[in-house]
């Protein structure tokens, strides 16, 4: 197990969003979804399992990354095409109001745009 972490600053933002969103979705979803625009007592037993799946998926990520798997941090980019894909068709059908597929989407590019900028190679 690799345990040699030389991360770049490109990679510790990424795992700083990632992480801190992750961390949040899994132990206080109705805090997360609140900041999202999402009053808490529109949060479903089902919206609270799909938050603390997908904040599952963050920290696991990010503890890859962080003890030296380069999968950890190559998945990232990959992942938060397929999250785009989530965010806007959730925009389109209105599933959550609309601000909020917005401002997931753009957390989201955010990262996109991190690993776009890494795998360019900057350090």
């Amino acid at each position: 197990m690799p345990t040699d972490v030389d991360l770049d600053r490109t990679e510790k933002a990424m795992l700083a969003i990632g992480g801190s969103v992750g961390l949040s979705a899994l132990l206080a979803p109705t805090v997360l979804q609140r900041v999202f625009g999402i009053p808490s007592d529109q949060l479903t037993g089902a919206g609270s399992v799909g938050w603390r799946l997908f904040g599952a998926r963050n920290v696991y990520l990010c503890a890859r990354a962080l003890t030296g798997h380069p999968d950890g941090i190559a998945a990232f980019g990959p992942l938060q095409a397929l999250d785009q894909a989530v965010f806007w068709h959730a925009w389109s059908t209105r599933a959550v109001p609309r601000p909020t597929a917005l401002a997931a989407a753009l957390a989201s590019a955010s990262l996109v745009a991190l690993d776009v900028h890494r795998r360019r190679g900057a350090r």
